[in-house]
């Protein structure tokens, strides 16, 4: 890939993911195969002596999407005329008050390029929210404005005097919001970094006036979607600075470590971004989006965010957002065009998050779990099978390698070490027959080098563990794949030899339990064998006709004796035979026996 980000934000020097991720990122922008950096943008980073490094890095088109854009509040109109003395219960002292006249029609950059009246300025804007966000009466009447509507001049006043609390917030929240963009764009050297701005103290630990904004963010601020979004997307941009911070690289690990009080802050808005994705409906993702974009690129928020099992809420929201793709993309109709590509765009970004995740699975066996809890991989291989947009099968390969290889030296390429001992949904993709759609796809004649590369990765990587898989290892895939076909795994010669088998390792006879809900199936061949399957099972293994009989099958096979499938009717028949009768000697019946 040739192009980079240059990212000394992510973590640096113990990073685990490093600057091939990242300038993999830079590939992965919206309808490209590969983007130039679109947008420069400056952070700050603490370093182990308490001082602060600026940082450039580049930001390509997804992270810049319309989930990213500035909006304006429906009152900015009023925000140079706000009388402040006239907010109700407002406790501002006059050097205060006139430090929010003057600088709120003075050019942000020209504030910022002075500590001592940036710092103050920000106290009190921080002191104006924390006010409010005590009273919790607040945005009563500008959380029932339509989204993205800006009133008059002389509604917005009217606003005001109904709720003053309401546009004092509104006013907060947009300046926060400004102060981070000028920072984070601005070529200008002499600008305030954002640590600090936030970060006080000789020690340098977050400010406590944090807390607040994030009392508002949990409250839900009555419902004002502007407020929520913009004081949950500064809160990222603040926190980021101390996640990315050289001394907190094992936070998630030891606590103690929280030199900057970031844990509890953070856990808080992972917490809210959690029973947000839960409701899994477009509005409540919008919400979160661009603070995950912004934390994502923190190696110590992603192991924060899958350890609070976050991955749980991303999984149940891919699954919508994946089930309402394909429902629009089976639509030929034109003027469904125009909702395509917003569902592709959505799809894209949840992946995005999904892909950025996965680069931490490859280090942590908890992170694993979250994975492997998850639908992830079934939605990732069915959107191969499906092989929509470049960009998103982009997403898909990439994620899918990552869930197959572990990293030695920090940075993901063809010489990351593979990990035996720990083969993460290994044996699950290829019962999903993962293996023949890499082959098809690689006749598809794709040229982007990162889908050749990772479809070769693929392919090589799947093949080693087939040729290492048993015979009974592939009837366990089978089995997992709610796909069963009459074959040389479903003889008696087969089943007698490896009966046992059916005990599993814990001795729970999970392997039966799994082919005993095979009768359910609505498909008839893989019913008809796994009643064949059963049959042998009881045959076979010593005492096998009362464990079937404690499982309650024997009601259950009767049922199928009126199956409208011959095939089904028969082998129900057979497999209660051998239940209900005492010697081994069945009466054979004609037809396949499998």
């Amino acid at each position: 890939m040739n192009n980079y980000y240059t990212m000394d934000i992510l973590d640096a020097p113990h990073n685990e993911i490093g600057g091939a991720v990242i300038s993999k990122m830079a590939s992965l922008s919206f309808g490209a195969t590969t983007t130039q950096p679109s947008h420069a943008r400056r952070t700050d980073s603490l370093v182990g002596n308490g001082s602060f490094e600026t940082n450039y890095c580049y930001l390509d088109s997804f992270a810049v999407s319309s989930n990213m854009e500035r909006k304006l509040s429906p009152v900015h109109e009023v925000f140079e005329s706000i009388n402040w003395r006239e907010v109700n219960g407002l406790k501002l002292t006059s050097l205060e008050i006139a430090t929010l006249t003057k600088f709120t029609s003075k050019p942000l950059e020209t504030i910022l390029s002075d500590l001592r009246d940036s710092f103050f300025y920000v106290r009190v804007i921080l002191k104006v929210v924390s006010y409010c966000a005590s009273r919790k009466r607040y945005c009563y009447h500008l959380a029932s404005l339509d989204q993205g509507e800006i009133v008059s001049v002389s509604e917005a006043f009217e606003l005001f005097r109904k709720d003053s609390f309401g546009v004092a917030l509104h006013y907060c929240a947009s300046m926060l919001r400004d102060i981070m963009f000028v920072i984070t764009d601005s070529d200008r050297e002499d600008i305030v970094p954002i640590g600090k701005l936030f970060y006080v103290g000789k020690d340098r630990s977050l400010s406590e006036q944090i807390s607040p904004i994030l009392d508002i963010i949990e409250n839900g601020a009555k419902d004002d979607l502007f407020l929520i979004r913009e004081l949950s997307l500064f809160v990222s941009q603040v926190l980021l600075v101390g996640l990315n911070s050289t001394t907190h690289q094992n936070i998630f690990l030891n606590t103690e470590l929280d030199i900057y009080e970031i844990v509890e802050p953070s856990t808080r808005l992972i917490s809210w971004m959690s029973s947000c994705l839960e409701k899994c409906t477009s509005l409540s993702y919008n919400l979160v989006l661009p603070s995950l974009n912004v934390l994502m690129i923190s190696n110590s928020f992603r192991y924060m965010f899958l350890l609070g099992d976050g991955i749980a809420w991303i999984n149940k929201y891919l699954a919508y957002v994946w089930s309402e793709f394909k429902k629009v993309n089976k639509k030929s109709d034109l003027v469904v065009n125009a909702i395509e590509v917003a569902s592709t765009q959505k799809l894209y970004e949840v992946l995005f998050l999904v892909w950025s995740l996965s680069f931490i699975i490859i280090h942590s066996s908890t992170c694993k779990e979250s994975f492997t809890r998850s639908d992830i991989v079934l939605v990732l291989v069915d959107l191969i099978k499906v092989r929509p947009r470049e960009k998103l099968v982009r997403l898909a390969l990439s994620t899918l390698r990552n869930l197959l290889c572990t990293q030695s030296e920090g940075t993901r390429n063809l010489g990351a070490e593979m990990n035996s001992e720990n083969e993460l949904h290994e044996k699950e993709l290829i019962s999903l027959g993962l293996v023949k759609e890499v082959k098809n796809m690689k006749t598809c004649g794709y040229t982007d080098p990162d889908i050749i590369d990772d479809l070769e990765f693929l392919e090589n990587r799947l093949l080693e563990i087939c040729n290492d898989m048993t015979s009974w290892d592939y009837y366990e895939n089978e089995l997992e794949s709610n796909k069963l076909k009459w074959g040389s795994l479903h003889t008696p010669k087969f089943l007698q030899e490896n009966v046992r088998c059916f005990e599993g390792r814990n001795l729970d006879f999970k392997v039966l339990k799994r082919l005993l809900v095979h009768i359910h199936s609505n498909d008839y061949e893989t019913c008809a064998v796994a009643c064949f399957d059963i049959g042998e099972f009881v045959r076979n293994y010593p005492n096998g006709k009362s464990i079937i009989t404690n499982f309650g099958v024997k009601d259950q096979l009767l049922d199928l004796i009126d199956h409208p499938s011959f095939e089904v009717q028969k082998e129900a028949l057979r497999c209660l035979s051998r239940i209900l009768l005492r010697n081994d000697s069945v009466m054979e019946m004609n037809g396949n026996s499998g």
